[in-house]
């Protein structure tokens, strides 16, 4: 008798997994046989102009705003002197290299000026440069939460780079007056010569920010791939700064090699302007200028031309 029950049990126990069962068997033969007779739609992009995504950038112009002030304070965070930590982080190299070139070794710099200013009149154009390498090449890791969430032009990532390397030219060039005017208190002759050439001081700081960014639009994409890019850019931007009149007067470079470091390296051509512009020292070469500036500007294109090409593959690597 226990038997029949238990039998009676099971048996109205499995009715429902049954009845289950048998409804979504049917279920799936319905919506198979509604898929087969309804025409597949595939939505793909329509492809973007070069023009469009450039109107795309003013569009997201607010959005900028965002990204420039979560990536310039993300390195200041959890750090024990906050902002200040942004103020002295270029000033302690540039007083190593003064101490270092100017006290130690003292360079002859074959100029009246006092080797502080010598040094910070093309150092601050070049540390745009150098910093500008560390950062730009990384905006797209630390945007990568963000980049999953909401669509917005990735080249904003790159661009909001600039904060911190502003920032830090910024403290530069405050040293800079500073070192200036307790040159004039001393009583020695004031060691700066402005006039209507220091109007390419401009052209000079946006030389070394685009030739920066055309690296790092590059870097940057490359770095989602291999993470040695990071790693190794540190050396390349020490490499630079020895093969750039920063530290050592032009004259130090033979007049047969000289052309070749201007047309391999035009940073070169962009401190030598900036200190020119500033202190009045040096001669400015348009002939050098002009070709320094037609490969800053061909490397940008070429960078930029490698980024909206690649942006496409960037959700596989987020």
């Amino acid at each position: 008798m226990q038997r029949m029950l238990d039998d009676e049990t099971m048996s109205e126990a499995t009715l429902p997994q049954d009845a289950a069962r048998k409804s979504l068997a049917t279920w799936r033969s319905r919506h198979h046989e509604a898929s087969e007779q309804q025409p597949v739609v595939v939505i793909e992009p329509r492809p973007e102009t070069f023009l469009a995504r450039m109107r795309a950038l003013w569009r997201y112009r607010a959005f900028y705003n965002f990204l420039f002030k979560e990536i310039t304070m993300r390195r200041a965070r959890g750090t024990l002197l906050g902002f200040w930590w942004l103020i002295l982080r270029p000033l302690i190299p540039a007083a190593s290299l003064i101490f270092a070139f100017g006290a130690v070794t003292q360079v002859d710099t074959q100029s009246k000026i006092p080797y502080p200013v010598f040094f910070l009149s093309a150092y601050i154009p070049f540390h745009l440069f150098q910093s500008s390498m560390r950062y730009l090449p990384r905006s797209l890791n630390w945007s990568r939460t963000l980049m999953r969430r909401t669509y917005f032009p990735r080249l904003l990532v790159p661009l909001a780079g600039f904060g911190l390397p502003l920032i830090e030219a910024g403290a530069l060039s405050a040293a800079f007056v500073i070192v200036v005017f307790l040159t004039w208190w001393r009583g020695q002759p004031f060691p700066l010569h402005l006039g209507w050439q220091t109007l390419l001081l401009i052209p000079s700081v946006l030389m070394a920010m685009a030739f920066a960014l055309a690296f790092g639009l590059v870097f940057s994409i490359v770095a989602l791939f291999f993470r040695d890019v990071i790693f190794s850019l540190r050396f390349f931007t020490m490499i630079t700064l020895l093969m750039t009149p920063v530290v050592y007067p032009v004259t130090f470079i033979p007049d047969a090699y000289r052309w070749v470091l201007y047309v391999i390296n035009p940073m070169a051509q962009v401190v030598l302007v900036s200190r020119w512009a500033l202190t009045g020292e040096g001669v400015f070469e348009p002939a050098y200028a002009l070709l320094s500036c037609v490969v800053v500007l061909l490397a940008l294109f070429a960078g930029v031309v490698f980024f909206l090409r690649a942006e496409v593959h960037l959700g596989d690597q987020m």
